[in-house]
């Protein structure tokens, strides 16, 4: 095994330990409810922004199934997988293809407001489609509205990511280079 392959091997190991602690540990619940907010999905992008979308992805699914598992979302791990690839691949495909990996702060901004949306989207057609109408048989608004209604945590989530990214992208950024020298 080259030193690169075990660097890459250990920096994914341990972006995966702090996706899972930016959900274990920094959540806020949110009250009368089972959803909270949380740093997972900042953390998702940075490490795709850090990491390349790859390595960043594996991170991802590391991280958040680890926490599906153990804290009683097992039987929902592979759409919440699913949904942090989907975002990954906006990511890959607007950040490293288009943009070609420019870090400016505004095209740092612009992708956490991407993966914000993707996130919000991929969640609304979760909850409408197959938990509203394929699963629980409600017709099209109904469960659009219990959708909404279900996603306030991805909200929360999705507006700290927004904030988080262009503040701590930097910061881990920073650190990297000081790990690689």
């Amino acid at each position: 095994m080259k030193n690169t392959d075990l660097r890459d091997l250990v920096q994914t190991s341990l972006f995966a330990a702090l996706i899972f602690l930016g959900i274990s540990v920094f959540r806020i619940q949110i009250p009368f409810s089972t959803q909270f907010v949380h740093f997972g999905n900042a953390l998702v992008v940075v490490g795709c922004l850090l990491f390349g979308t790859k390595q960043g992805a594996f991170a991802a699914t590391i991280g958040l199934g680890v926490f599906d598992i153990l804290n009683g979302y097992a039987a929902v791990v592979w759409e919440t997988i699913l949904e942090s690839l989907i975002v990954c691949l906006v990511i890959h495909l607007v950040y490293e293809k288009a943009l070609k990996k420019d870090d400016k702060i505004r095209n740092i901004i612009l992708i956490g407001i991407l993966a914000a949306l993707t996130k919000i989207i991929v969640n609304i057609i979760k909850y409408t489609f197959l938990r509203g109408v394929i699963v629980g048989g409600l017709a099209l608004a109904p469960a659009f509205i219990q959708a909404i209604n279900k996603i306030t945590g991805t909200f929360g989530s999705a507006a700290l990511t927004i904030i988080a990214v262009p503040i701590i992208y930097p910061l881990f950024k920073e650190a990297l280079k000081r790990v690689k020298r």
